[in-house]
């Protein structure tokens, strides 16, 4: 996983509510094994409008999403978090996560950030006034800055520890090597034994 401790950059906005994981990254693209190369196909349906903000050029490189009221519902896919990763968004910032996106998310290192409408609408005036608008996120301080906008976010210490360490779970395991195989060694000697 890639360490991420400050964000900064431009933002996309994604002014529309209930967006959910099937819309974020369609069945049909589910079929693929690697967990890369989703980007491609992210909002592969909303894409096809011209208009849809992934395809305005001044967003390109944008590392923060911001989105409407209840963002990931529906399936668990984590094909989902993956493509808006793969995309380049290292951010989403919304007012409410599904738990199993939410989760899926911090699990690739992809930080899911809760606020309140009022600040996601003064966010989506930002961008409305200059598209350019830049935001920072502190993963340390679990805070946000954008202009006169500033406010902060809940994030637990576990969570927060792996997004900044860029720990996956395998990395995490590997954490506990050595009582792994401790425990593994001494198994052998109360384990039941076939006469």
């Amino acid at each position: 996983m890639k360490k991420l401790k400050i964000i900064e950059s431009n933002m996309l906005p994604l002014n529309m509510s209930n967006v959910d994981t099937d819309q974020i990254m369609p069945k049909q693209f589910l079929k693929r094994v690697e967990r890369t190369g989703y980007g491609e196909y992210l909002f592969y349906d909303w894409k096809k409008d011209p208009d849809f903000p992934l395809n305005n050029d001044i967003y390109k490189g944008a590392k923060v999403l911001v989105a409407g009221d209840n963002f990931g519902t529906g399936s668990s896919r984590e094909h989902a978090p993956w493509g808006l990763q793969d995309w380049g968004f290292d951010a989403i910032i919304s007012t409410k996560f599904a738990d199993i996106f939410r989760l899926n998310s911090i699990n690739i290192g992809l930080l899911p950030i809760e606020t309140n409408q009022e600040n996601i609408e003064k966010l989506f005036n930002k961008i409305h006034e200059n598209q350019k608008t830049l935001i920072k996120i502190s993963v340390e301080d679990k805070t946000v800055v954008c202009e006169d906008i500033s406010f902060s976010f809940d994030l637990d210490n576990f969570s927060q520890k792996r997004i900044i360490e860029g720990l996956d779970k395998i990395d995490i395991t590997l954490e506990y090597v050595d009582q792994i195989e401790s425990f593994s060694k001494s198994r052998k000697q109360w384990k039941p034994k076939l006469a």
